[in-house]
């Protein structure tokens, strides 16, 4: 209850406590035998339950005793008899613990009550002192109504957090035609009473069984609206948890949730006092308590890390979605509050309200604690769930700050219960039911979980996952890192023991990706289009399921590992030239793959197959910023980040290192007598006989134009003067080859690390300028201008 409504109770209590007192001092007299009847007739009246039923209970007919005592007796005699009324009646009704601040607000209403419709007789009375009690009594039913029903409705506003005029129409303005009635009734008692016995028994009796027939036929009919109403009110609920289940179910978990969140509000609320109206509310808004996330994408809510700002103001609309929704649904009790403030806290740092400690109804401060601990005790995307005492000690912790203390409190007693029962029961989604009196709507477990769960679920899991590959997709151009990301998010849907991404190379296929236990069994594997399970699947652009992999290429690769797979699922990759590769995923077990998961795949294949492609055009620019075009050797850029490497690695292992600058000789005359083409050709021949003449770990570069410069790690002297001469003989040989006389030499610098130099500048410069001595010593060479002698000196590399 809010503290409004208690301040308000309050005021009304001291006020009825105060008339009440005042009567007592002041009345006197009254027909002690007449009082004694009435107030008989009141009591059995409220035990044997006579009233007039309603959504929230029965309105008993002792008011009639009251206004018929009003017209009879003293003020202190009516005031007793309506006292007694009330007290029996909330007794009669009320199960759990007495709310001794409700009964006394109550009974004081009805002594307010009672003083108006007091004061409204009388004067009527003084205006029309010969009309007797007809005149007086329908005005004082009238008033009697109005000033108990009023504050009834107030408090109950107040405390549902609902419109006064909505609770004032639905609740309780329907039963002043019944207080007209009773009225009349009165008055015809007030007559009777003044007769014989035996005339008054011939009126009475007669009297009281057409008042006690018809009024029986009322309570049927009443009673088989309320029923039509209940089962009105069955339907709506059922069809909004059915919402709220396919709003749960992005994972079968779920189910367990709703159901636990129902079973431990119910006894939380049960433990903090609330009456039975209260818990049905509660027992609902549990079910229904996350309805609003259907307004929140599910990226936001199946997050598995932290929210960033802008995330957070989107999730936090759904208490407020989920109150709109459940209001149209027109509820017999107040849901809607509860589910509107059942994220607020109790320090007033929640939403979306930013109400503070006894501002948030008492419900909801209950569904904020079992909705903290059930979700600390359940799996999430993010974390597995915490053992019970650590989440009950975040709960503790909670408390005073995000929690009411007397919720946490009455939890701390329970939990270890509420786990045992929670282990017990079967995990199964809750469904509505009507309670064994007809009139409590309940939550209980159902039989079986119902399969149009399953669906949903596998649908929103597809969706996330989707969404998941598309974020992996687009984070990196890289395609090794991009295709090992995909690989490790597949594991958790497909069965899958390899996977092999094949690329398009013209007319070929061949194995660029490879995951699993079967590497060795695909690596280097290359197929013609159309051969093979992968290559028709690349032909004919079509995705095949649970296909024999015998059909692959696989002879003389290890014929035990390849008998072992026994199943193939296989799509092709379109991008916008065309079939760019195939995607086929291999398994040691018959039929392992399924009909939803080729889906999934063929919904991400026009992602992969564009992000495919975009990497490798990325790849091959990459490798146009740091390769030569003509020759395919690493640049210049390329050159000096090898050599720095390389300098590095010798430093650490005190090791040798040669670096030779090399320069064709001739090669413009080449251009210039035999085009172009011819030099190209010469120098992609060149290149291809360096490389060859290297071993694995050495380095060539062109630099640019005709010179080249090679990296021969841990090279002594007499090994780097072997090569450069079968260098030389290289590129004449390729020269003559191609122009059919020598029009082409190498002249080749040499420089030694540590000897020469320490850095790769000082290195290459050193080179550098010896390749050119050698370039102007084979020039005099040639013009006879220096001996084999000095040519010899020039070129010795000591």
């Amino acid at each position: 209850m809010t503290k409004k409504a208690k301040v308000y109770q309050s005021l009304i209590l001291l006020l009825g406590l105060a008339l009440a007192v005042r009567q007592s001092l002041v009345s006197s007299g009254g027909n002690d035998r007449l009082f004694l009847s009435y107030f008989a007739l009141t009591i059995v009246t409220s035990l044997m339950r006579l009233g007039v039923p309603t959504a929230a209970g029965t309105i008993s007919i002792g008011f009639i005793f009251i206004l018929a005592s009003l017209a009879q007796l003293s003020m202190g005699q009516t005031i007793t008899i309506g006292i007694t009324g009330t007290i029996i009646h909330y007794l009669r009704d009320t199960k759990a613990r007495i709310d001794w601040l409700s009964l006394s607000f109550q009974t004081a209403v009805v002594v307010l009550g009672i003083e108006a419709a007091h004061l409204a007789f009388d004067r009527i009375m003084q205006l029309l002192p010969n009309s007797g009690v007809a005149a007086g009594l329908p005005l004082a039913g009238t008033i009697l109504f109005l000033v108990t029903a009023f504050p009834l409705a107030a408090t109950t506003a107040m405390k549902e957090r609902e419109l006064l005029r909505r609770v004032w129409h639905n609740r309780f303005l329907w039963s002043l035609p019944y207080y007209l009635a009773g009225a009349a009734l009165a008055g015809l008692l007030t007559a009777v009473v003044q007769l014989p016995l035996w005339q008054t028994a011939v009126i009475i009796v007669p009297l009281l069984f057409l008042v006690y027939r018809a009024y029986g036929l009322q309570i049927d009919s009443l009673a088989r609206e309320r029923q039509h109403a209940e089962e009105l009110a069955t339907l709506q609920l059922s069809m909004v948890e059915a919402l709220a289940l396919a709003v749960e179910s992005k994972e079968m978990s779920a189910v367990d949730h709703l159901h636990r969140m129902a079973t431990y509000a119910v006894t939380l609320g049960r433990a903090v006092g609330l009456r039975e109206p209260e818990l049905r509310a509660l027992r609902t808004a549990a079910v229904l308590h996350d309805i609003g996330q259907v307004a929140v994408p599910d990226h936001i809510i199946m997050k598995p890390g932290r929210l960033t700002p802008e995330e957070y103001e989107r999730l936090k609309v759904h208490p407020d979605v989920g109150g709109d929704i459940i209001e149209r649904a027109n509820f017999p009790y107040a849901v809607a509050p509860i589910v509107r403030a059942h994220h607020e806290r109790w320090d007033g740092n929640g939403y979306p309200l930013g109400l503070k400690g006894e501002q948030i109804p008492l419900e909801a401060r209950v569904l904020a604690a079992v909705d903290t601990f059930v979700a600390l005790c359940s799996d999430r995307h993010h974390r597995r769930a915490l053992p019970t005492e650590k989440a009950m000690a975040i709960v503790r912790q909670e408390s005073g700050r995000g929690l009411d203390p007397t919720v946490v409190a009455a939890l701390d007693r329970i939990y270890i219960q509420l786990s045992d029962e929670a282990k017990a029961s079967p995990v199964v989604p809750p469904r509505i039911v009507k309670g064994k009196d007809g009139k409590a709507l309940t939550v209980e477990a159902a039989d079986e979980t119902p399969a149009f769960l399953a669906t949903i679920a596998a649908a929103r899991q597809e969706e996330q996952s989707l969404l998941e590959f598309t974020q992996i997709l687009g984070s990196s151009l890289n395609l090794h890192e991009t295709l090992s990301a995909i690989s490790r998010r597949f594991r958790k849907q497909i069965p899958f023991d390899t996977l092999v991404l094949y690329l398009c190379n013209e007319k070929r296929l061949e194995a660029s990706f490879i995951d699993g236990e079967n590497f060795s069994l695909f690596n280097g594997l290359s197929m013609e289009k159309g051969e093979g399970l992968s290559g028709g699947v690349a032909e004919r652009r079509k995705p095949l399921l649970n296909e024999d992999p015998a059909a692959e290429p696989l002879a003389g690769r290890s014929p035990e590992k390849a008998a072992r797979l026994k199943s193939a699922m296989s799509v092709p990759l379109e991008g916008p030239r065309g079939v760019v590769g195939v995607l086929t995923f291999y398994a040691e077990k018959r039929e392992a793959f399924t009909q939803p998961q080729l889906g999934l795949l063929l919904a991400l294949t026009p992602k992969l197959s564009v992000t495919v492609e975009n990497s490798l055009l990325f790849r091959a620019a990459e490798n146009q910023a740091s390769f030569d075009f003509l020759t395919g050797l690493p640049n210049a850029g390329s050159l000096f980040l090898h050599l720095q490497n390389e300098l590095s690695r010798s430093a650490r292992n005190s090791a040798t290192l040669a670096v030779l600058v090399c320069d064709l000789d001739g090669f413009k005359q080449v251009n210039d007598r035999f085009g172009h083409l011819t030099g190209n050709k010469l120098l992609q021949g060149v290149a291809a006989g360096f490389k060859e003449s290297c071993r694995e770990y050495d380095f060539v570069a062109r630099l640019g134009g005709d010179e080249f410069v090679i990296v021969l790690p841990g090279a002594t002297d007499e090994a780097v003067k072997t090569r450069r001469k079968r260098f030389s003989e290289m590129v004449e040989k390729v020269a003559f080859d191609l122009c059919t006389e020598r029009v082409a030499s190498l002249s080749v610098g040499i420089a030694f690390y540590p000897k020469d130099g320490r850095s790769a500048e000082e290195l290459l410069a050193k080179a550098d300028e010896l390749m050119y001595q050698d370039k102007t010593v084979r020039k005099a060479l040639k013009a006879g201008m220096v001996g084999e002698t000095a040519h010899s000196w020039l070129t010795s590399t000591d």
